[in-house]
């Protein structure tokens, strides 16, 4: 990949830092909130590199006592890569505090990572994991970030290419309230009513944008530049992220 800078970029205001650690399209995607009043964090997805991304951004481990939620929004390798090495690193370095963790229903990916990995630790585990699974229009607050999830529409590539039915996988767009902030993120999705709803009048909305240009037919799997754009004008500012990466 060429110059990783192009991958990243932060927003903040006098209430949120919001931070894109790094977000490319079948790579990983990580974005990193955090509350200007309390300090604590909130992770959108956690794509492969999340524990070096997050190194390199808070130049220290003290983190790990201060995520207080994580939301993924779908089960793709490049949303849910980094989330069994960040368990492992919490759990070397002595994490106490619970761990919530939201997802959609019956993603399959996520939870099966969850319970594998309390599942093998049991005995060893010095934090609690809980992890929810919150269906589309569902609400979930802690004590320091309000989240709305719709439904958006990703359709799955694994299921053969040849399939006549359109199967989506199970996606969430989030809205989250930090103080009176809104950060909207659109997760992967195509053009839809839930992705419309999920940005509009969002202080800051993050939005895939994987395609250089519109396709005329066939299954839409994400959103174009052009769509993403047309998005954005929804929101009071945005940024594009999960381009695809430019290789040598």
């Amino acid at each position: 990949m060429k110059n990783l800078d192009g991958y990243k970029t932060t927003w903040e205001n006098d209430e949120v830092h919001v931070n894109v650690l790094f977000s490319a399209a079948g790579v990983g995607t990580t974005i990193l909130l955090t509350s200007k009043f309390t300090g604590k964090l909130m992770l959108l997805d956690v794509g492969d590199g999340t524990i070096r991304d997050l190194l390199f951004s808070l130049k220290n481990s003290e983190f790990i006592n201060e995520i207080d939620l994580i939301a993924i929004s779908h089960g793709h390798f490049d949303h849910v890569g980094g989330l069994y090495s960040l368990f492992g690193f919490m759990r070397m370095l002595g994490r106490t505090k619970p761990l919530n963790i939201i997802v959609p229903t019956n993603c399959k990916e996520a939870i099966e990572i969850i319970r594998g990995y309390k599942e093998l630790y049991r005995a060893t585990l010095p934090f609690k994991i809980w992890y929810h699974e919150i269906s589309p229009g569902s609400d979930f607050d802690t004590d320091f970030f309000k989240v709305k999830s719709y439904p958006v529409e990703h359709y799955s590539l694994e299921y053969p290419s040849d399939s006549e039915a359109e199967i989506l996988e199970p996606a969430l767009g989030f809205r989250v309230q930090v103080g009176e902030t809104i950060v909207a993120y659109t997760g992967d999705t195509r053009m839809c009513l839930g992705a419309e709803i999920t940005v509009k009048d969002a202080d800051l909305a993050l939005i895939e944008a994987t395609q250089t240009t519109t396709p005329k037919s066939g299954k839409r799997v994400h959103l174009s530049i052009e769509e993403a754009r047309n998005l954005g004008a929804l929101a009071k500012q945005y940024l594009l992220i999960h381009t695809i990466p430019e290789v040598k």
